[in-house]
């Protein structure tokens, strides 16, 4: 009994230790983790957040406050549509000034240019587009 004692004393005692080196890899990808933690880490943050932002309601339009808004655009996409045109040589231009809503439009040529003048009279801001006219 006590040579198995002893056998299994020095057979301990002759066993080489293993170790290996301790590395650290890090999860958050912002420090050098692997950049499929982030779904899984902002699902986690967002399971954990108490606070949560109101949620904002849905203004729902009136058909009446669609249509005013599809003909404002329609009158301006005309306006436009015709100040290309008169640009390019396709047809005249009347110049002339156009109430628009907020806006008003002012539309003059003078020499080889269409003067496009927007003043917003809620706030006084102006706007002035200048299109040169290709067809002289």
């Amino acid at each position: 009994m006590k040579r198995i004692l002893l056998t299994l004393i020095a057979a301990s005692l002759s066993a080489t230790a293993s170790a290996s080196t301790i590395t650290y890899k890090p999860i958050i990808p912002a420090f050098g983790g692997d950049p499929g933690n982030w779904g899984g880490l902002l699902a986690e943050a967002d399971k954990q957040n108490i606070y949560h932002a109101p949620p904002t309601p849905v203004k729902v339009k009136s058909p009446l406050d669609r249509f005013k808004e599809q003909l404002q655009y329609m009158i301006l996409s005309r306006l436009a549509t015709k100040i290309v045109d008169a640009a390019f040589g396709n047809s005249e231009l009347e110049p002339g000034t156009y109430q628009i809503e907020n806006y008003q439009v002012n539309v003059t040529q003078q020499g080889g240019e269409i003067h496009v003048n927007v003043l917003d009279t809620s706030t006084g801001s102006t706007t002035e587009i200048v299109v040169p006219m290709y067809n002289q």
